[in-house]
């Protein structure tokens, strides 16, 4: 199984799939991890308090940090926080970020988003990824279009599970920089 946050990271470098599903290398966090880390702790608390009325949302339930896991999809992850309502299921990811949603933002709510529909035998179709101390949100409702990426990023990922041979990757050094793997990636810089 892959999990959804090895989206994220497959489209900021492939190698850390590889890293991460295939050694027994134990990374060192930047300092950003632990930020995020703590910032979904504190949307976790303030979560009771809220009641998303921006995002504009009938919902009957509110489903926090849930552990889905799709066998069919190749998936497993723990959904931040998702909307259960009488005619959808509405998946929300907290992103520690003061920009706009990158595309792997994106694919990672709507992998999410494809194990809420399953597992509650309802229809996804819009998700929201809430950041910049929830001052921010970004709406994303053309859900078709970012699956046809969805699937093609899980297959790359399931190519680099099978073949087991480290990918090439076109990260920059200040991505390298950042990352937990880079000691162990040595032609990169």
């Amino acid at each position: 199984m892959i999990p959804i946050n090895l989206i994220r990271q497959y489209h900021f470098c492939p190698r850390i799939v590889y890293y991460n599903l295939l050694t027994n290398i134990k990374p060192t966090y930047p300092k950003h991890v632990q930020l995020g880390s703590d910032y979904h702790t504190l949307q976790n608390k303030l979560i009771k308090h809220r009641r998303f009325k921006k995002l504009n949302i009938n919902y009957k339930t509110i489903i926090t940090e849930k552990y889905l896991e799709d066998e069919d999809l190749g998936l497993n992850g723990i959904v931040d926080l998702a909307f259960l309502c009488a005619d959808e299921v509405v998946p929300i990811e907290f992103k520690f970020i003061e920009k706009k949603p990158s595309f792997s933002n994106i694919l990672q709510v709507i992998a999410y988003g494809l194990l809420l529909e399953k597992a509650y035998n309802l229809p996804f179709k819009k998700a929201f990824i809430i950041y910049s101390n929830n001052i921010k949100f970004y709406k994303i409702d053309d859900i078709v279009k970012y699956k046809t990426s969805l699937f093609k990023t899980i297959k790359e990922i399931n190519t680099i599970v099978d073949l087991g041979i480290l990918p090439d990757s076109s990260a920059n050094e200040h991505k390298c920089s950042q990352c937990e793997y880079l000691n162990f990636c040595d032609d990169r810089l």
